[in-house]
């Protein structure tokens, strides 16, 4: 079935902005890459800007639909909360492979979608994983003196940095096709292992 109008510069967008930046994109660009009149963009979206943000959210709409699902598990053991989150870490990547570099851009050159969107998803995972943790503590599972913070935005940090170097770490490194789990399963294991209350503390 042929792709709609706004598929194509859904998906012409999100190709465009990664690579280079919402202000390095013009409108022309984007209709020329998604085989679209240039009239479409303003017709579906109200231009440019109103492209980019129905990009950003349709980028961010598995990582809310991830949260729903751990963040109903409230009543099970922190560990597993967390194991499930870093689950869900490798397939967002897999569906969304743009994300990263997307949110790198936010960081480094943001929009107004800085606020409306990244910053909304990012605080939810924060504080998620922040509430886990302070779970977790409170139950003896994990140490008592964690910096909950620290502790939440290194677990962030860990998950989601291999797949924002991963286009310099498979020049020098064998990746197949499933590194991204082998990765996250290995490095939430390090993670946990590292924040676990031990018998003895």
């Amino acid at each position: 079935m042929e792709k709609d109008t706004q598929t194509k510069l859904l998906e012409a967008a999100t190709l465009l902005f990664a690579q280079k930046g919402f202000s390095a994109v013009s409108t022309r660009e984007l209709a020329e890459a998604a085989g679209v009149n240039i009239a479409a963009i303003s017709y579906h979206f109200r231009g440019k800007e109103g492209l980019y943000q129905a990009m950003m959210e349709e980028q961010f709409a598995p990582m809310s639909q991830a949260l729903l699902t751990v963040e109903a598990l409230a009543g099970r053991p922190a560990p597993e909360r967390l194991t499930l989150y870093a689950r869900h870490v490798a397939i967002i990547h897999q569906q969304r492979p743009f994300i990263i570099r997307i949110m790198h851009g936010e960081i480094g050159n943001p929009t107004p979608c800085f606020e409306t969107v990244v910053k909304k998803y990012i605080s939810r995972v924060f504080q998620f994983i922040y509430r886990a943790l302070e779970d977790g503590v409170a139950a003896g599972q994990f140490k008592s003196d964690l910096n909950l913070g620290f502790a939440a935005i290194s677990l962030a940090g860990i998950m989601n940095f291999y797949f924002f170097a991963k286009p310099i770490f498979k020049d020098f490194m064998p990746l197949s096709a499933d590194s991204d789990h082998e990765y996250t399963t290995q490095a939430f294991r390090v993670y946990l292992d590292g924040i676990r209350r031990k018998e003895n503390e």
